[in-house]
């Protein structure tokens, strides 16, 4: 597994710590040739990229990004193309979960819920999608989420709305592109411990594995479809909950 991305360059957005943090390194770990941390939080961003530079080797670059604003996205590809001629694999992770209450979410709170999880990585798709067309080749993962399939617990309505949303433009993705040599796929994780869901109230008591997942968890299964093992699935949502949804 080493050498599993060996000459491949990721971009992974809101990678400046949880699930997408544990990812670009997971994929560094494995022998991606390049990543880059794009986030809003620039200062996070920067220390994540030099921390998974020094314990893998793998190129890490940082770009401050607010996936609300395309012409952040732009310039965020623009530097990519820059910095390594290619764009292999992105991970669309940038998010917010707001726990608005429902009669307090308003239109304002709900566009800014759906320009940051689903405006944002559409048009992150729209631009890798382009690159990857020239590449003959691209793996495009969408971090959706379980509240799409059984409503949020703890996490506003917009919140799910956009995970839905997000799941089912990915297959349009997947079927537009999949003659192109790209596939593109999602995943929805369940009830995961990172700093975004830690004061959430979530608790193990409906999960059938009996514990909280950790981003390594959801890491390791990005990884697998970013990589050639899975050439053969695209337009897939993928599952990760420990036993807490079940589906045929």
């Amino acid at each position: 597994m080493s050498n599993h991305f060996n000459g491949k360059y990721a971009i992974i957005t809101g990678a400046a710590g949880g699930i997408c943090k544990d990812t670009a390194f997971c994929l560094a770990e494995r022998g991606a040739a390049g990543v880059i941390i794009a986030d809003l939080d620039s200062a996070k961003a920067a220390a994540a990229a030099r921390e998974i530079e020094a314990a893998t080797g793998c190129r890490s670059l940082s770009f401050q990004t607010d996936v609300s604003k395309p012409e952040d996205i732009e310039a965020l590809f623009v530097y990519a193309m820059e910095q390594f001629g290619a764009v292999h694999i992105l991970v669309n992770g940038a998010g917010v979960c707001p726990t608005t209450k429902l009669e307090e979410l308003d239109a304002e709170k709900w566009d800014w819920c759906m320009n940051i999880n689903l405006r944002g990585a559409h048009l992150c798709c729209r631009e890798a999608i382009n690159i990857m067309r020239k590449q003959q080749y691209g793996r495009i993962v969408n971090i959706s989420s379980m509240s799409y399939r059984v409503g949020g617990i703890a996490a506003a309505a917009s919140y799910g709305a956009s995970k839905g949303g997000l799941a089912s433009a990915t297959k349009t993705y997947a079927k537009l592109t999949a003659k192109d040599g790209i596939t593109v796929n999602a995943i929805c994780p369940g009830l995961i411990m990172t700093d975004m869901t830690r004061n959430n109230g979530y608790t193990a008591d409906s999960i059938p594995m009996g514990r909280l997942g950790e981003p390594r968890d959801i890491s390791t299964v990005i990884a697998f479809l970013s990589s050639d093992d899975s050439r053969y699935m695209t337009g897939c949502t993928l599952d990760v909950n420990g036993g807490a949804y079940m589906t045929m």
